[in-house]
C-alpha cells in the first residue's frame, strides 16, 4: 500500500480519495475550504493544514484543482506541495489545466529532480466515484508501471500520449472536441423544431448516428440535467479558452469552430449560466 496525497477536494479529487482509502491506501488530504476535508477524516484520511504538509505526508501527490490560478497557489510559496514534496515523491497534476502552465510546472519538478506527470482525468463525476476514470498521461512511460497499484484504485485505464505536457494538450483537444459536438448537437435540435419536427423523436434517432458516447451524453442532459453537477459551463469555457491559447501557441489560428463554441460559451457565462451544466447550451426539453 501507498501513501497518496491529494490536494483538492472537489467533485473529482473527493471521489479520488475515496478510492485510495477503500483500497487500503494511507490518504492525506488538503482543501481551500476545510469543511470537505474534514469530511474525509471520518472514513480514514488525516487531514493536512497545507499542501506543504499534504506533500511531506505522502510518496504520490496528486492535484485535482480547478484551474491555473487554483493550481499555482497549491504548487507554489511556502506552503506549497513543491516545498513539502519529499525528494522521491512522484507529484501528479490531475486538474485540466492550461499547456503553458504544466510545461512551467514540469520544469520546476525537473530542477529538483522529483518526478512529475501530467494526468488529467476524463470519465466524469460517475466514473470518479466508481474508480472507473481514464488518465491521460504525459511524463517519462517507464514509471507507470510502479505507479500501476495505486492508480488502478481510481482509473480502469491509463494513457500515455507522450513526454510531460502531453496528457494536458490532448485534454484540451478532447475537450473542445466534446463541446463542440455538445454544442452543434443542440443547434441541430433547435433546427429540427423551427422545421417542425418533434425533437424527442429527432434526438432518439440521432444516438443512432456517429457520435457515440458525446451524442448519449448531450441527449441524456438535454431530457434531464444531471444532478449533481457532473461539468459546469464555467469548466468547459475554461478549457476552451485553455485550448484557444493551445492553438495560438503552435501557430495555429484558423479554428473557426472552436471559435464558435467559445463564443457560445462565453455568451451562457454572461447570461449567469456558469453555474449550470455545460448541456445549458441545448434547448430545453420537450414536455
Amino acid at each position: 500500500m501507498a501513501d497518496v496525497a491529494v490536494v483538492g477536494l472537489g467533485i473529482m479529487g473527493r471521489g479520488m480519495a475515496e478510492n485510495f482509502l477503500k483500497h487500503g491506501h494511507t490518504v492525506t488530504v488538503w482543501n481551500r475550504t476545510p469543511d470537505r476535508a474534514a469530511q474525509l477524516a471520518g472514513a480514514g484520511a488525516t487531514v493536512a493544514a497545507s499542501p506543504a504538509e499534504a506533500a511531506a505526508r505522502a510518496g504520490i501527490v496528486f492535484e485535482v484543482t480547478a484551474d491555473d490560478g487554483s493550481s499555482r497557489a497549491v504548487w507554489q510559496g511556502p506552503d506549497g506541495i513543491l516545498a513539502g514534496a519529499g525528494r522521491h515523491a512522484v507529484l501528479i497534476a490531475s486538474a485540466t489545466l492550461s499547456a503553458g502552465w504544466v510545461e512551467d510546472l514540469a520544469a520546476q519538478c525537473a530542477q529538483r529532480g522529483a518526478a512529475f506527470y501530467d494526468m488529467p482525468l476524463t470519465g466524469g463525476a460517475a466514473a470518479a466515484r466508481t474508480g472507473d476514470l481514464v488518465l491521460l498521461a504525459g511524463g517519462d512511460p517507464s514509471g507507470l508501471p510502479a505507479l500501476r497499484p495505486v492508480l488502478d484504485a481510481v482509473a480502469r485505464d491509463v494513457r500515455h500520449f507522450g513526454p510531460a505536457g502531453a496528457g494536458t494538450r490532448f485534454k484540451l483537444v478532447l475537450n473542445a472536441l466534446q463541446a463542440i459536438h455538445l454544442a452543434g448537437f443542440g443547434e441541430a435540435l433547435r433546427l429540427a423544431e423551427a422545421a417542425g419536427l418533434d425533437a424527442r423523436q429527432v434526438g432518439e434517432a440521432l444516438l443512432d448516428r456517429p457520435g457515440g458516447a458525446v451524442t448519449r451524453l448531450a441527449w441524456d442532459s438535454y431530457l434531464t440535467p444531471p444532478e449533481p453537477l457532473n461539468f459546469s459551463a464555467a469548466w468547459a469555457h475554461k478549457d476552451l479558452a485553455y485550448a484557444a491559447r493551445l492553438a495560438q501557441d503552435a501557430g495555429q489560428d484558423h479554428h473557426p469552430l472552436l471559435d464558435s463554441v467559445l463564443a457560445v460559451f462565453t455568451a451562457a457565462l454572461a447570461e449567469g449560466r456558469g453555474n449550470q451544466d455545460w448541456s445549458t447550451v441545448n434547448p430545453s426539453a420537450p414536455k
